[in-house]
């Protein structure tokens, strides 16, 4: 064999250090290159569905201004449409322009969304037309108008359904791809890093064994000798070595002893077969074999043996071979960790995780279950409903006289009642449906949004007006609709409760924190005791008697499932007679 120099060694070492750089670098840089182009494929597939998610909310919009317009006939709502209408040929256009390297499926898509978005205008142009006409929204025109409409949106929804598929199983592929690359890269230097770092050590073991003089080796290994026992004598877990030929104990720490309840003295020069049982002793030594068999470390997650004062443990054992300078087995070197009380916690976790998942899916379950009954209950007492309060009516038009003032009084009440139960079945819906819709995320102009509110309820009550003051307040992201339906609740509660009072008077303002803005509602009104708090966002419930205050007692529910529903939260403060402020915090986008 030849015999190198410790100069040849060091230069060797160099040699080959400097050309796994050279390998490490070239790596890098082809693995950057195909980074930097696929980082490029991902952002024109995050803009391509960006692009698609704003030509249907532009879509969304135009259906909704439309519909508004032909509810409200407010000018506002016909200004929105065409402001939606040009993001939608707008957008339509982008969508075109960012996906010209997109797959022929997907550009085969895009020539069937411009012709259908064109078509689909056409038909709401015509639709508005023969709603605004003297025949109104019900003529038979304007009705298979508007069929052929929801077709052709129908249509165009499925167009950028299956667009948006496209999109992101082409960006899971490329995501996959950057996933392969990125193993094979490190695998690649891991390779070159393992066999530089064995071969230097290696080299450096040969000169400084070539560097040291033999008494000095043997001091050094006498004082790592003794290290070593001390180190195995303090390892918490048992450390036990046998040898390869016999598999008889020849070395066993304290931590051992300790553990299987034997003296050192007791297990050296015996095997496994003299101290456990057969069927154990039969496991421990075939595990024994493979390791020495194949050379190669054996990892035993769990076993069991049966402990001489400690009864059954769980052991999770580590068993390696030891080579003699023939590159034999020599020993066979175990270590052994009692894992017993963290198995038995991790079968107690277990356990409790698996009642809180069935506890969790009855209670989805049960909610699921109350709103659709709480839908479908509102939804069948609609009928029966409308028919008592239409033939109260009739009943009052075609026989006054004959029913009399007391009788006529019977039928007001009913009438009045049926009323207020068909506006407490719309609040009930309407709350059972929260629970349902997909939650929008768009930023919200919320001094808009309240007074819009404020105009709507005012424009719908009687009687004095308060004096209302709209501070500016910050924008925020959410859904314009529900949010809507909190500052009507918010501010109809305002109005009514103080309307009793001479001056009323309200304020709306905000506050903006470090995470969130917290919006309030205040008004002079009669207030509320707080001792009834935990009633004031429960369905149903009031703390005012309706003959004074009308209303169905689910206003305040619905807005605090909402600002849930947003990740928010809702809470009031209130003196009896002195008015009352009503506060909810939306979070900030993270």
């Amino acid at each position: 064999m030849l015999k190198w120099s410790i100069e040849r060694k060091t230069i060797a070492g160099f040699a080959l250090a400097g050309l796994a750089a050279l390998l490490v670098l070239a790596s890098v840089y082809l693995t950057a290159q195909n980074f930097v182009a696929s980082s490029r494929r991902v952002w024109q597939s995050m803009d391509i569905t960006s692009t698609r998610e704003r030509v249907y909310s532009a879509l969304v919009d135009t259906v909704l201004a439309q519909r508004s317009y032909v509810v409200t006939r407010d000018l506002q709502y016909l200004q929105e449409r065409q402001r939606a209408l040009l993001r939608l040929r707008e957008q339509s256009i982008n969508l075109g322009r960012v996906s010209a390297d997109s797959s022929t499926e997907f550009r085969s898509l895009l020539g069937q969304l411009q012709p259908s978005l064109e078509s689909l205008t056409g038909l709401f142009d015509r639709v508005m037309e023969l709603q605004s006409g003297p025949a109104g929204v019900d003529s038979p025109s304007s009705v298979l108008m508007q069929l052929q409409a929801r077709q052709e949106l129908l249509k165009v929804r499925a167009i950028l359904d299956r667009m948006d598929r496209l999109e992101q199983q082409m960006l899971a592929q490329r995501l996959a791809d950057d996933r392969r690359s990125a193993r094979l890269l490190w695998l690649w230097l891991a390779g070159i890093g393992i066999t530089l770092l064995v071969t230097l050590g290696w080299l450096l073991r040969r000169i400084l064994a070539d560097l040291q003089e033999r008494r000095t080796v043997e001091n050094r290994l006498h004082e790592a000798n003794r290290f070593l026992e001390s180190l195995l004598e303090s390892i918490p877990a048992m450390v036990f070595a046998k040898d390869a030929q016999t598999l008889r104990f020849v070395r066993l720490n304290r931590a051992g002893e300790q553990l299987l309840g034997y003296p050192r003295a007791a297990l050296i020069g015996k095997s496994d077969a003299d101290f456990f049982p057969p069927a154990q002793a039969e496991f421990f030594i075939g595990k024994d074999r493979d390791v020495l068999r194949h050379h190669e470390l054996l990892d035993i997650p769990e076993e069991e043996i049966d402990t001489r004062e400690l009864g059954r443990r769980i052991l999770h054992t580590r068993k390696v071979p030891v080579f003699d300078a023939e590159g034999e087995p020599a020993l066979l070197l175990g270590v052994s960790i009692d894992i017993t009380s963290e198995k038995e916690n991790e079968r107690r976790i277990l356990a409790l995780n698996e009642q809180l998942r069935r506890h969790s899916r009855l209670l989805e379950s049960s909610n699921r279950e109350l709103e659709s009954f709480c839908y479908s209950v509102s939804h069948d007492l609609r009928a029966p409903l409308r028919a008592i309060n239409g033939f109260a009516r009739l009943l009052q038009l075609d026989s006054a006289l004959q029913l009399g003032e007391q009788g006529m009084r019977y039928l007001n009440t009913i009438c009045s009642a049926s009323e207020q139960m068909g506006r407490l079945i719309d609040d009930l819906l309407e709350f059972s449906r929260l629970g349902r819709q997909n939650l929008e995320s768009d930023s919200v102009d919320m001094t808009s949004l309240a007074r819009d509110a404020l105009r709507d309820i005012l424009s719908s009550r009687a009687g004095t007006t308060p004096a209302v003051v709209i501070e500016s307040l910050p924008d925020i992201r959410g859904d314009r609709r529900l949010l809507r339906l909190t500052w009507l609740n918010l501010l109809d509660n305002a109005v009514k409760y103080a309307g009793g009072v001479a001056q009323p008077h309200i304020t709306v303002a905000a506050q903006a924190q470090s995470n969130e803005i917290v919006y309030q509602v205040r008004d002079n009104g009669i207030g509320f005791d707080m001792q009834y708090y935990d009633k004031l966002f429960g369905v149903f419930q009031r703390l005012h008697s309706s003959a004074d205050y009308p209303g169905t007692g689910v206003g305040l529910a619905i807005a605090q499932r909402v600002v849930a529903r947003h990740g928010g939260r809702i809470w009031a403060e209130s003196t009896l007679g002195q008015g009352a402020t009503f506060f909810f915090a939306l979070p900030l986008a993270g």
